[in-house]
């Protein structure tokens, strides 16, 4: 029988697993300094992703307690920023994060969290962070406009005419659709990956940070704003406060990080409470059956 878990992962080497979301098991540290800035499940397994000095660090379990941990050198340029599950692999998303010209942006895949392929380049200026996989296609997002999609996670094709405007944070897909969110409201559709459409904007300053699949309905939580809709085209608003930038979905509960060290859940993704505390900052939330 699968076991619902919920992995929240951050600062040095922080990890710390809850089946539902609101009792949470001792974190687990590593060393000072590492810091895992994503988190993705599946395959039977949780995995954080992150980077110490010039290394990213792969930290994966079976069960929440016991982790296999690695360093892989990326040059201080070729970090892992996004992590994704979907058709049976974790796709990797990453680049050079301080690059003002060319991030050289790229794509890595896992079916265990542990081995590795080798990275491939994608055709971009610069980094995408967010995927999300349905329809046989993952869909990514990222710096300064940039979007692009690919079948099997090496081949990417991406926007030639990025619109700055258009900059997405992350990006989820549920009922046929990809649904991308970013700054001030910002929700687009796309289908295919490549053609954006149906862009809708909120207030000044409800920035979108993150957007889950919640059974039923696309789930977009920001700066004082929650968003929900079926399709991503009609869109219901609530008021929210206290609200995560990173938030996970599993068995009808949504659970959330925010600054510094807050592990937040709601049931509806608008009503949040504080049900964790560390002194280290938790920068990714996932939910996974092992």
């Amino acid at each position: 029988m699968p076991k619902p878990l919920f992995l929240a992962a951050g600062h040095n080497g922080l990890r710390a697993t809850s089946a539902d979301g609101k009792t949470w098991s001792t974190p687990q540290l590593g060393k000072e300094g590492e810091t895992y800035r994503t988190a993705a499940a599946g395959n039977g397994r949780l995995l954080a992703v992150g980077s110490f000095g010039g290394s990213n660090i792969f930290a994966a379990s079976a069960d929440g307690t016991a982790w296999k941990t690695a360093g892989k050198d990326a040059g201080y340029v070729r970090y892992v920023r996004g992590l994704a599950f979907g058709n049976g692999v974790f796709l990797g998303l990453g680049g050079d994060p301080g690059s003002v010209g060319n991030a050289t942006p790229f794509a890595i895949l896992s079916a265990d969290g542990e081995k590795w392929d080798a990275p491939v380049n994608i055709p971009a200026k610069f980094m995408l962070r967010r995927a999300a996989f349905g329809n046989k296609l993952w869909v990514a997002v990222g710096d300064r406009g940039f979007k692009g999609y690919s079948a099997n996670g090496t081949e990417w094709k991406v926007n030639e005419k990025p619109v700055a405007a258009d900059t997405l944070i992350d990006v989820a897909f549920g009922n046929g659709a990809f649904v991308g969110v970013g700054l001030h409201g910002l929700r687009m559709r796309t289908a295919d990956g490549m053609k954006w459409t149906d862009k809708q904007v909120g207030e000044e300053g409800e920035h979108l940070n993150a957007v889950v699949w919640a059974k039923d309905r696309f789930v977009a939580v920001g700066a004082g704003a929650t968003y929900s809709s079926a399709d991503g085209l009609k869109w219901d608003k609530a008021a929210n406060a206290d609200a995560p930038t990173a938030v996970a979905y599993g068995n009808g509960v949504f659970v959330g990080a925010r600054w510094k060290g807050k592990v937040v859940r709601s049931t509806d993704g608008v009503k949040w409470e504080q049900v964790f505390a560390s002194e280290n900052h938790v920068e990714a939330v996932a939910f996974g059956e092992l």
